[in-house]
């Protein structure tokens, strides 16, 4: 019976000893199949690593997630959803023949519209899944288009629904700005995002322009994707197919609600490109609010393709220029607040000051004229002799006022943030370099007609006449107004703001009288050309002497003003920048006249 017992043990022992020899020599196959021997193991050197790496990127980002931008109205300025052909890399069961290859790319090809070389030299340049393109931009592909390849039943051709972030004539671009990689910034500014992964050295970010300044909302939570699942050798997986796969968040991506009107943007930039702008600035801003209705920039500028060097990017509407004599409307209410100079004064104009080389721009000059005249006519002799009467520190003071020598855009406090700008990159603009003494009076009188130092950007110059018209209160212009989440609920908003930081702004009085002057300047003066508008609009024109790139003299062409005269709805700011000398015409008159035409047309 012991010796029974005996044996029973022996043969449990020796079975489960046997089970234990099993399981360690799985375990070893398992531990040389998953790391050992992955590269390279099976009959067909399948390399594993490989092949997983493959897999995972059999995928297509259709929607980068990230929010979009809106006009006031609510209208799409980013964010179109196409019909895009997706090509995978993938191949049917039993791996398709070069015949049925040609006969599928006839058939596409005949379905897209080109010819059959192109459609393979297209397929023979990707090294991974990819849309058809033309220029470096997906095509839209028409429901007819989109039917008649879906019937041809290929895995590896697919429709997706693509998201652009721009279009083909992006609106507003430099407004907008564009996105891309920017290693050393993300990991300066974003380091919280980096460490917990969020974000990657080789992620897009916004790097100009509104794309730039409200990055911390438009990032979003994550990308929707289009894979195709395959196996080690490419081929589609049963039931599983083309799947789409991203974050199901009622809230995201967000809505950024711009204060732009798109169709108004349009007709500007139109009228832009009607009369050869190369460079230059349009701003229309709100006759009461100073939100930014429409913003336009030259050079043109498309987001998809950025070349730094070129600077098209740069949104000039923010830029520093000469104003030449739109200043002189700074000179007039300092001389009339300062109660130097009376509306009916009378100066001699004959076209030399005598000192300085400094002359009018009129040849011959223009006699005596009064205070008031020598603004409708912009007579440099009238205004050099004005400032004279109060200096060169009263000059920047009203300057400052009226809201020029600062960044006048829209700040304030946001969670994380103090202080935060919704323009990126705007220029402060100034009365007086650095070093240059305003009681010097050489400098006195050439500051006083927008020349020497004097430098101004077209959202203040804008700017300018919206304080005038609010009585001498400058504001703060907005861009955006609000931000709200995917299903409209507000998240944050941005409300009208004064100028921060300005000095108490000129009397009423005194803003209602230089609006009555710029009414003259149009009625009979250097704005007569706008007599013929659509609506009565007023202003104030100036033509600034500078150098070219290539050294010849140039000048800027600016106009400012607003209408219609009657109950102002907008004030505008036109430059035309770095014109030859001896063009003739002057082109911001001719502009400004388009861009009232458009509002005008508009309403």
């Amino acid at each position: 019976m012991k010796e029974d017992s005996r044996a029973i043990q022996q043969r449990i022992f020796w079975l489960l000893l046997i089970i234990a020899a099993v399981l360690a020599a799985w375990n070893i196959r398992l531990f040389w199949v998953q790391v050992a021997a992955s590269r390279s193991w099976t009959s067909r050197e399948i390399d594993l690593v490989e092949n997983s790496v493959l897999q995972r990127g059999q995928s297509i980002v259709a929607d980068s997630g990230r929010g979009d931008f809106y006009d006031a109205l609510g209208r799409p300025l980013t964010g179109e959803t196409i019909a895009a052909l997706a090509v995978f890399p993938a191949e049917e069961a039993g791996a398709e023949g070069e015949a049925e290859r040609r006969r599928q790319a006839r058939a596409v090809s005949a379905i897209l519209g080109i010819a059959e070389e192109r459609w393979l030299a297209f397929e023979a340049g990707l090294h991974g899944p990819g849309l058809w393109s033309e220029a470096g931009r997906p095509v839209a592909l028409t429901p007819d288009q989109a039917q008649r390849i879906g019937s041809l039943g290929s895995n590896r051709l697919r429709v997706i629904d693509y998201r652009l972030r721009y279009g083909p004539r992006q609106a507003a671009s430099q407004v907008i700005g564009y996105i891309g990689q920017n290693p050393e910034r993300i990991a300066r500014q974003f380091a919280d995002r980096f460490r917990q992964g969020e974000l990657r050295l080789t992620s897009q970010i916004g790097n100009a322009g509104l794309e730039k300044t409200f990055e911390r909302w438009l990032a979003g939570i994550g990308p929707t994707t289009a894979t195709l699942y395959t196996d080690g050798m490419k081929r589609t997986l049963p039931g599983l197919g083309l799947r789409l796969s991203g974050p199901a968040n009622p809230n995201y991506p967000v809505k950024v609600m711009t204060t732009l009107d798109a169709d108004i943007q349009r007709q500007v930039e139109q009228a832009m490109e009607r009369l050869h702008i190369a460079s230059g600035a349009v701003v229309v801003l709100d006759a009461q609010t100073a939100d930014t209705i429409a913003m336009a920039s030259r050079p043109a500028f498309d987001p998809q393709h950025v070349h730094l060097e070129d600077g098209a990017w740069s949104n000039r509407a923010l830029k520093e220029a000469v104003p030449g004599s739109i200043f002189k409307t700074v000179t007039a209410a300092a001389a009339l607040e300062e109660k130097a100079v009376k509306p009916d004064d009378t100066f001699e104009c004959s076209s030399e000051l005598g000192q300085y080389g400094f002359t009018c721009w009129k040849e011959g000059g223009h006699g005596v004229i009064t205070f008031a005249e020598g603004f409708a006519q912009s007579c440099n002799i009238a205004f050099a002799e004005a400032a004279r009467r109060f200096g060169g520190d009263k000059l920047e003071q009203y300057a400052r006022k009226l809201g020029l020598a600062a960044q006048v855009g829209w700040v304030g406090d946001v969670p994380g943030e103090a202080g935060f700008r919704q323009w990126d990159a705007e220029d402060s603009g100034q009365v007086y370099g650095r070093g240059t003494n305003p009681a010097d009076d050489g400098v006195l009188v050439q500051t006083s007609i927008g020349q020497r130092d004097v430098r101004v950007t077209p959202l203040q110059a804008a700017n300018l006449v919206v304080t005038l018209l609010r009585g001498g209160e400058a504001a703060a212009p907005r861009i955006v107004k609000e931000i709200r989440f995917r299903d409209d609920r507000l998240l944050k908003g941005f409300p009208p703001a004064k100028l921060q930081g300005a000095p108490e702004g000129i009397r009423p009085a005194t803003a209602r009288l230089l609006l009555e002057w710029m009414e003259a300047v149009v009625d009979h003066g250097t704005g007569k050309e706008l007599r013929s508008a659509i609506w009565h609009t007023a202003g104030k024109s100036g033509t600034a002497q500078v150098k070219l790139k290539n050294g010849a003299p140039g000048v800027n062409e600016w106009f400012i003003g607003y209408g219609p005269t009657e109950h102002p709805k907008y004030a505008v700011s036109v430059v035309v920048t770095e014109r030859p000398e001896n063009a003739s015409g002057h082109l911001a008159v001719k502009l400004f006249r388009e861009v009232m035409d458009a509002l005008a047309r508009a309403q």
